[in-house]
């Protein structure tokens, strides 16, 4: 990935930069490899994300406190894999095959 098109994908939203250094040189098959486990851990994360949401719902006044924190922390482990696999989609340019694969 040139100068140019590492600006065309950082341009109004978040990336992170190390793993455009991390994915330069790399071949295509090579990052479809990535984005395909992001992808899978990413859909972990939220199915986790979900448990704890409804585990909250329906913890005691006593135990709610340590299962909000609980349900946040998984939250923000959801939404930092998201800007990896977002980033590594917008290096790869496309959406791999073996991406729809465990579509739940």
């Amino acid at each position: 990935m040139n100068k140019a098109d590492e600006n065309a994908v950082s341009q109004n939203k978040l990336v992170l930069r190390p793993l455009i250094g991390l994915m330069r040189g790399q071949a295509p098959e090579e990052i479809e490899h990535f984005v395909i486990d992001e992808i899978k851990k990413h859909r972990r994360l939220r199915d986790d994300a979900v448990r704890l949401e409804k585990s909250l719902e329906e913890a005691k006044e006593c135990t709610q406190l340590d299962a909000r924190r609980a349900y946040i922390t998984a939250m923000i482990a959801v939404h930092a894999q998201q800007t990896v696999v977002s980033t590594l989609l917008d290096i790869l340019g496309y959406i791999p095959n073996g991406a729809e694969e465990s579509v739940h």
